[in-house]
């Protein structure tokens, strides 16, 4: 029996977010908590809306190009930039060069996002959204991918 590739990159996803308590070192469930207290999320409602309305928009795609490929693409917008997680302190500056510029964040499930979203605020960027939905959610209303 073949595994469809989504529910394979979902497993290995959710095994990489289970962790051990450490006294004392915040892993990444209580990072991303701390991180939903002060972000901005939208739905996929308003990411459709803002990405036919705003064109100075830039749309951030987190993940890595090989999840990319065996997730089946990306959101299909003009704004959309891949800039893997590991990478996004150093690269955003090359799309976002104002800190008013308004980005929005996703990941394939919105595990990652909110931690992006989260750095590029204390970067000081002013007006940054995450994607809750992320790349699973756009693909599972039916709306446009790139592959």
């Amino acid at each position: 029996m073949k595994i469809p590739s989504i529910i394979l990159i979902l497993a290995i996803t959710m095994i990489s977010i289970v962790h051990a308590d450490v006294a004392g070192i915040k892993g990444g469930k209580q990072l991303q908590a701390e991180a939903a207290k002060h972000i901005k999320n939208i739905s996929t409602v308003e990411l459709k809306k803002l990405l036919a309305d705003d064109l100075e928009v830039v749309l951030i795609d987190i993940r890595l190009p090989s999840e990319i490929k065996s997730m089946g693409g990306a959101i299909k917008a003009q704004q959309n930039i891949n800039i893997p997680r590991g990478w996004l302190e150093w690269r955003v500056t090359n799309v976002a060069l104002d800190k008013d510029t308004p980005i929005v964040v996703y990941c394939g499930a919105n595990i990652r996002s909110p931690l992006a979203t989260d750095t590029l605020m204390k970067m000081g960027y002013t007006h940054v959204k995450n994607y809750t939905d992320g790349y699973i959610g756009w693909k599972k209303a039916g709306l446009p991918i790139v592959k």
